[in-house]
């Protein structure tokens, strides 16, 4: 039986490894790629120009692709099924909210503006925020992971520019949206937000005590859940755009209020 091909967005290279076990785990079941971008320091970079890179490999896939992303990477990935939906089968957001400068960075850029602080002991401070560990050695590492980021993963926004990426809206692909109970980015009215955008068929999910990185914990519960959504979906031949899928059990939405 051929498997569904599963496209794993890494738009933050640096911090894939608090992913991995959740695609490694997708790729018992599914045949998963990871789809990474970078680009030189100092080099412009934009939505349009990621886009026009992620549709090469998608229009040349012998396959619909079910798209996955965390954070940034699940909102760039939202944004590209919003404006190419062919051979899209699916998208599976982590941490992703409606309004798009709902990102940890945004977050650190807004506390280095406003506060006199370094910025070692800022993302220090963010580094437990955004995951759940009691471990001191821990959070430094993720300390250290996002300073990588920031200096070499791509980031919207700066210190001194607010982010201009477009909020979200509706699409014709099925959906799937997966945040953390307890995070503090994509903060608990988010589905409220997300509610008016939602199909039959779609699905909200939350995590319990979950934060914004709750794929590093919480590993096997994120990977059943996309299996289970990514299972649902009906088979999408290539080139074919779906215009609904009505056919899905419309009790699929999950409410969280």
């Amino acid at each position: 039986m051929k498997r569904s091909k599963l496209l794993w967005i890494d738009l933050q290279p640096s911090l894939y490894c608090l992913f991995k076990r959740t695609a490694q785990n997708l790729g018992q079941n599914f045949e998963v790629r990871r789809w990474s971008f970078e680009h030189d320091l100092d080099e412009s970079c934009d939505v349009d120009i990621v886009h026009s890179y992620l549709r090469k490999t998608i229009v040349n896939s012998s396959s619909p692709v079910n798209l996955v992303g965390h954070g940034i990477s699940g909102t760039i990935a939202h944004l590209y099924a919003q404006k190419y939906p062919k051979n899209i089968s699916s998208v599976s957001l982590l941490s992703v909210d409606v309004q798009s400068t709902n990102q940890w960075t945004s977050h650190y850029q807004s506390m280095r503006s406003q506060l006199q602080c370094s910025r070692f002991h800022i993302l220090n401070h963010l580094s437990r925020l955004l995951i759940d560990t009691q471990a001191d050695h821990v959070a430094n590492i993720v300390s250290k992971l996002l300073t990588n980021c920031l200096d070499n993963d791509f980031v919207e926004g700066s210190i001194i520019q607010n982010p201009k990426i477009e909020n979200l809206g509706k699409m014709n692909a099925p959906t799937l949206v997966i945040n953390g109970e307890d995070d503090f980015v994509v903060d608990k009215n988010c589905y409220q937000r997300w509610r008016p955008n939602l199909k039959p068929g779609d699905c909200y999910k939350k995590i319990k005590n979950g934060r914004h990185f709750f794929p590093f914990r919480d590993w096997s519960e994120t990977s059943k859940i996309i299996e289970s959504f990514i299972t649902m979906v009906p088979e999408l031949k290539k080139n074919i755009v779906p215009h609904c899928y009505k056919d899905l059990r419309t009790s699929a939405i999950q409410t969280h209020d």
